[in-house]
């Protein structure tokens, strides 16, 4: 009778996980039965999230930070969406001419600088955007629209004016909202909630200039997936971002860190790879993120299998990339943390020929087509629906 309960209970569970997990297509070579989450070490406290991402009433902020995977924004937003959760962070990334996630838009005028993380010598100091947007146009604005479904009533700016220049709301009605200084930001409150408006700036005379670092439409989901990107980033160039864990705190301190760090760390001939210098800057973004939760849950996704540059005309498969697994899993070792190994996913060395085959991949071998970056988010929110299933049985 009590096996039978058993079987009952688990088969329950088991309809109850697939009516949450995404369908994956058949697809030769990936390998399903290494979509998991593997824990080197302890997974006590990712079990308390996975408790807190399916069943708890407290708010959830997950932040996903890395390079041009994550600066696309589909792989995010994928996930996004099926966990239901708000947009989070906004930049104009067109201002600076550079290519912008799909699901929102912010369009600018007038004349626009930039500075990123992935200069040397940030020409701006950054925060958690990665990146900063600079004007000293009396004609610049920013029209954002976001779907229906992000509507706000709260918009945060986060930036620096210099001069007497000044950040404004232009409403479709109108109407303009002036800003409320709250600490270094500028907070507009909305009459009722809205989903577009344009962004302008009075006062920009000769001395006037706004330095752009972010926006961010104050959430009223649960969980609130916030995405930080910027093509080329590797980690030395998140720890330039100086306001990093300020601007974190004041709105999505971490509950769950999603790295997509690494392929452009590994981007190097092998012999010049610094496997213990890349770890050591992964345990100081760390340390830092740690100052915003200390009990924050770091997972890891490792590097997609890629091609390395060897010369002028010639490309080989990078086997950096399984000593990225390799380090992935050593620093998730050191922090209780989780790894997804999207490198093995995949089908392992060599598999991405494979994948540009199946025209999921773009012909570079390292980015993906967009339906290979949903696919990627699918298999990830699979394996997360896996350990919470383990987690209530």
């Amino acid at each position: 009778m009590r096996q039978a309960l058993l079987y009952l209970i688990m088969c329950t569970s088991l309809l109850a996980m697939a009516q949450d997990t995404i369908p994956i297509p058949d697809i030769p070579g990936i390998r399903l039965e290494a979509n998991r989450l593997d824990f080197p070490g302890s997974r006590e406290r990712f079990d308390s999230l996975l408790v807190r991402l399916r069943d708890g009433g407290q708010k959830l902020n997950i932040l996903h930070i890395g390079g041009s995977h994550v600066q696309a924004g589909i792989f995010s937003n994928r996930l996004r969406e099926h966990f239901d959760a708000s947009r989070g962070l906004l930049f104009p990334w067109k201002a600076i001419r550079t290519n912008a996630p799909k699901d929102y838009s912010l369009i600018p005028s007038g004349t626009w600088d930039r500075s990123r993380c992935i200069e040397a010598l940030p020409t701006e100091t950054l925060g958690m955007s990665g990146a900063a947007a600079i004007t000293n146009d009396s004609l610049a604005s920013l029209r954002l629209e976001l779907p229906p479904k992000y509507a706000f009533s709260k918009l945060r700016i986060m930036g620096k004016a210099e001069g007497r220049a000044k950040p404004y709301l232009l409403l479709d009605n109108g109407d303009s909202i002036q800003a409320e200084q709250q600490g270094p930001d500028f907070l507009f409150n909305l009459p009722e909630h809205d989903s577009s408006c344009t962004i302008a700036f009075t006062d920009m005379d000769s001395t006037g200039r706004f330095v752009m670092r972010g926006i961010y439409p104050e959430p009223e989901q649960r969980i609130v997936y916030t995405e930080s990107g910027v093509n080329g980033a590797s980690v030395p160039s998140w720890l330039r971002c100086d306001l990093l864990e300020e601007e974190l705190s004041r709105t999505c301190p971490p509950d769950l860190v999603i790295f997509g760090i690494g392929i452009n760390d590994a981007n190097v001939l092998p012999a010049k790879f610094d496997v213990e210098r890349f770890k050591e800057s992964y345990r100081m973004l760390m340390d830092r993120l740690r100052t915003v939760n200390p009990n924050v849950c770091f997972l890891f996704i490792t590097n997609n299998d890629c091609w390395l540059r060897v010369g002028k005309q010639r490309r080989t498969y990078n086997r950096n990339t399984q000593k990225v697994e390799q380090a992935m899993m050593e620093l998730a070792g050191e922090c209780n943390g989780a790894v997804w190994n999207q490198f093995r996913i995949m089908g392992g060395f060599g598999s991405s020929s494979r994948w540009v085959n199946a025209h999921l991949m773009n012909r570079d071998h390292i980015h993906f087509l967009t339906e290979g970056y949903e696919l990627l988010a699918d298999l990830l929110y699979n394996a997360i629906c896996y350990e919470e299933l383990r987690e209530k049985n």
